[in-house]
């Protein structure tokens, strides 16, 4: 099976990372547990399958055998028949993503590190964002802050958030960031660990201890 790693990444919150080696056939024979929503667009059908095998996976490590139910809210926010067990799924490029947790919310996101972010920078970079960032334009930083509110994000179930205005990158202390959601009066403390492999960047956003 080519499930790269997975570890706990608190207590109770279990992750992993799945690289797509597979073609969509050999997927479909692994999938067995997972029912519910369903996938139209062939030109993304590997990545989705394969978070969707690698969620099976990882809740088989946890003791759940299925078969589950996997469906989306009306924001995108996957949810699994089971109840107390959180699920944030991400993909980029040949790999996916997944991260369970019996303990409560949880976000993840996987970016692949390329030049272009660049011209999209003040969308999702706050003045204290940028001013970390150098002179030398630092892809792994960019990637780095984009991938973190990207998990904010999915941690987030409070509606829609601006990634500038509502998203805080407060300290860095390798490998990983204290953040926070500030938006109209409500502030939540939030701990993003995360690793570089390869040309990728992995976040995670859970509850701050």
């Amino acid at each position: 099976m080519p499930k790269v790693w997975h570890k706990y990444i608190k207590r109770d919150s279990l992750t992993g990372i799945w690289k797509i080696t597979e073609s969509e056939e050999e997927l479909r024979e692994l999938l067995h547990a997972i029912e519910g929503e369903q996938f139209n667009h062939s030109t993304r059908a590997k990545q989705w399958l394969s978070s969707r095998v690698l969620l099976q996976e990882l809740l088989a490590d946890m003791g759940f055998f299925g078969p589950y139910t996997l469906e989306k809210t009306s924001l995108g926010k996957p949810i699994l028949n089971l109840p107390g067990i959180e699920v944030s799924i991400s993909h980029a490029g040949d790999y996916a993503a997944v991260a369970i947790s019996k303990s409560g919310p949880v976000g993840l996101d996987i970016e692949q590190i390329r030049p272009r972010i660049s011209r999209i920078k003040t969308k999702f970079m706050n003045d204290s964002d940028l001013s970390r960032l150098g002179f030398d334009e630092d892809l792994e930083w960019m990637h780095l802050v984009w991938s973190a509110k990207e998990a904010l994000f999915k941690f987030h179930e409070g509606g829609e958030l601006d990634f500038k205005e509502h998203l805080h990158i407060d300290e860095v202390h390798e490998p990983h960031l204290l953040a926070r959601i500030q938006k109209e009066g409500v502030l939540k403390q939030v701990e993003v660990p995360y690793q570089f492999f390869e040309d990728y960047v992995i976040t995670w956003a859970l509850p701050s201890e």
